[in-house]
């Protein structure tokens, strides 16, 4: 027998046993979200907030990524689910303690608390998806976990909205023990021995950053990826600000919007998978690209509640796709140099994720929310052009691999 086949073999067999955990606690995780998460800026305003209470909540998400470098270099030798389960964990207790204030500045420190520890894990978590799930089937299976995590998003959400409007206490509180029924079902996820991180070789910060200064590839992902995030963040705070004080929305009508984001995300996740397992990440980048650049086309154009449902379903379209790409991307192409680039990459997302919110406040203020959103939408068209160079120098490097591999078999 090959033994070859058969390390393959036990290695997609782990892999399978692996995505039934990953699953499993994607749903659990998925209520948890639902519940608390897409309602913060709107119980931050309900509670006395403004604008910069939602800017900072809008901005949390990135914002925690700011040092990811950092946390990157310090766990590249640490046990990455162990890692994973011990600050999402403590990041569950954050939403516990939002049971028990109606201050909208707790709600703002709590959020950006429940973020930066989620974002101590962040890179362990890209490596962690390289060693559990093969090249072949990594994004089909990663597919596979976020449609299921966002059906059980697309419940909490509901719940929250139809069962505990005006109940957000119990809302936090059931949400708090369900994130800790999911942390503790994905810590039973196991890292084939090949890929632990007993076999990662340290990187040093002089190889790191000689890795991404050679590499064009990935600076132009970079920079097409902070220029779409960038202008998508930039209207962040606006949203809730236009659906609360504008439109008057209750909190069921703003998780509808929320649904529609989600609901698009869980359609489109198997379809990114498929596309990035059978052809590559570049039409997935160029797709979500433009599609995502409708969000702030409809609040631009004077919505009403249908246009604002497109809109968020086309942001989670865009959503989805992003996500899957960038984390195949690199996965794939970033080799040794995968908790770095990870590290790298996630750290833009906090410089964009603090500055393009805040920088959102600051223009809605001078200009307005319509030029705001106009602003927005014609940026976000732009990454399209780092994008199309990627596709060129994607498509000019397999040409060239193609070439190479014909000439020394003719020869």
């Amino acid at each position: 027998m090959d033994p070859d086949r058969t390390d393959s073999d036990k290695l997609f067999v782990q892999a399978a046993h692996n995505l039934r955990i990953d699953i499993a606690a994607a749903v659990v995780n998925g209520l948890f979200l639902g519940l608390v998460l897409p309602f913060l800026a709107v119980m931050a305003l309900r509670f006395g907030g403004d604008a910069w209470d939602t800017a900072i909540i809008a901005a949390a998400p990135a914002a925690a990524n700011l040092l990811a470098i950092v946390w990157g270099r310090l766990t590249q030798k640490a046990d990455r689910v162990r890692l994973i389960f011990l600050f999402h964990g403590l990041a569950r207790f954050m939403v516990l303690f939002m049971a028990f204030t109606v201050n909208s500045s707790v709600i703002v420190v709590l959020t950006l608390l429940f973020f930066v520890l989620q974002g101590v894990a962040m890179p362990a978590y890209v490596g962690l998806m390289r060693s559990i799930y093969p090249d072949s089937i990594r994004g089909k299976y990663m597919a596979y976990v976020r449609v299921s995590g966002g059906i059980s998003t697309l419940a909490g959400i509901y719940a929250a909205g139809a069962w505990f409007e005006g109940h957000f206490r119990m809302a936090a509180i059931l949400a708090f023990f369900l994130g800790i029924i999911g942390i503790v079902m994905f810590s039973r996820i196991r890292e084939p021995g090949l890929h632990s991180v007993r076999n990662t070789v340290a990187v040093s910060w002089k190889d790191t950053f000689a890795a991404l200064t050679n590499d064009r590839r990935f600076q132009l992902l970079l920079a097409g990826i902070f220029i779409y995030e960038f202008f998508f963040l930039l209207p962040s705070s606006a949203y809730p600000l236009y659906q609360v004080e504008k439109m008057h929305l209750t909190n069921g009508q703003i998780g509808l919007i929320s649904m529609a984001t989600t609901a698009s995300a869980l359609v489109f996740n198997p379809i990114w998978g498929r596309i990035i397992d059978r052809y590559s990440t570049m039409p997935v980048l160029l797709v979500s690209a433009l599609t995502g650049a409708a969000m702030p086309f409809v609040y631009w154009i004077a919505p009403s509640m249908g246009l604002l449902v497109s809109g968020a379903f086309a942001a989670g379209i865009a959503s989805a796709g992003m996500d899957l790409a960038w984390i195949n991307y690199i996965s794939r192409s970033a080799g040794k140099h995968i908790t770095s680039f990870s590290g790298i990459y996630l750290t833009l997302v906090g410089v964009r994720g603090i500055l393009a919110p805040l920088c959102g406040v600051i223009t809605m203020r001078i200009l307005g929310t319509s030029l705001l959103f106009g602003i927005s939408f014609f940026m976000m068209l732009l990454s399209l052009i780092p994008f199309v160079l990627l596709q060129l120098t994607h498509s000019r490097r397999q040409r060239d691999i193609t070439g190479h591999y014909n000439e020394m078999h003719k020869s």
